[in-house]
């Protein structure tokens, strides 16, 4: 219970793990509860009772693994994380100035020397390697930024933990379709037929049924892919070294600063 309150009460396990898995089991959920609850109380306890024991613990931790593992393919795919990207000088998504002021920003405040693009070409993995320490440091440091980077760090994993749940969720969409058709009468077993006219009036619980399915396997079929994944990776990235213009310099950066002027007069 204790697990399970920590991953409600936190933001990014509740929004990033605990609902691409609640989403899986969605379409199943709701024809149970809307066609068995009200007629079988006990239905409802043992679902609770399940939710309760951890079954939301599980989901997560399935949500989680699947899309550390997703995670894995896709920077083989794309030759690194997007933080990494971004920073590259061969890499397109920011502009050259702001790249350059990254660059410059990550030397003046974070005391890493960013290679130059002669240096990246030379010697692409030392680069990449520099890139991922400033990268991992800048994390460090702004750790305490519950604001947008926070939201865009969520918005990064829920994208990358529902493509990784994406078979799964297709599977249980299409159980949903069809039980949803049974219940609504669409679909008949003794004998094998189909009545298109029941979808005029199918009921609450089989329209329900019908509908999350419908609208949760389009999603999984035509929003949640790889690039999606990829474009938010990419938000989050331009979003984090925006946190470098407002992070304070180091005080002995400031105190040399200093001491130059003063050496200036």
């Amino acid at each position: 219970m204790i697990a399970i309150f920590e991953l409600v009460k936190d933001p990014y396990e509740r929004k990033a793990r605990v609902i691409p898995g609640l989403l899986v089991s969605l379409p199943l959920l709701v024809p149970l509860l809307c066609v068995y609850g009200a007629k079988h109380p006990v239905l409802t306890s043992v679902i609770g009772l399940l939710a309760g024991c951890g079954a939301i613990y599980a989901l997560a931790s399935v949500a989680r693994g699947r899309g550390k593992k997703l995670e894995e393919k896709l920077v083989a795919l794309w030759g690194g994380m997007p933080t990494t990207l971004a920073l590259r000088h061969s890499d397109k998504f920011l502009d050259r100035i702001s790249k350059q002021r990254y660059h410059v920003a990550i030397t003046s405040k974070l005391g890493i020397v960013m290679p130059t693009a002669q240096e990246e070409a030379s010697d692409p993995a030392n680069a990449d390697d520099i890139y991922i320490g400033a990268t991992k440091r800048l994390r460090e440091l702004t750790r305490t930024n519950k604001q947008l980077l926070l939201k865009e760090n969520i918005a990064y994993g829920f994208h990358r933990n529902m493509v990784a749940m994406k078979a799964v969720g297709i599977f249980s969409c299409l159980c949903g379709l069809v039980y949803g058709c049974l219940i609504a009468g669409v679909l008949r077993v003794k004998p094998p037929q189909i009545e298109l006219i029941h979808f005029a009036d199918p009921g609450l619980a089989a329209g329900l049924t019908i509908l999350i399915s419908g609208a949760l396997l389009l999603a999984w079929l035509f929003y949640f892919d790889k690039d999606a994944v990829k474009r938010m990776g990419f938000v989050y990235a331009e979003r984090l070294f925006e946190c470098l213009v407002t992070m304070p310099a180091p005080r002995g950066r400031k105190r040399a600063d200093k001491a130059e002027v003063a050496a200036g007069e």
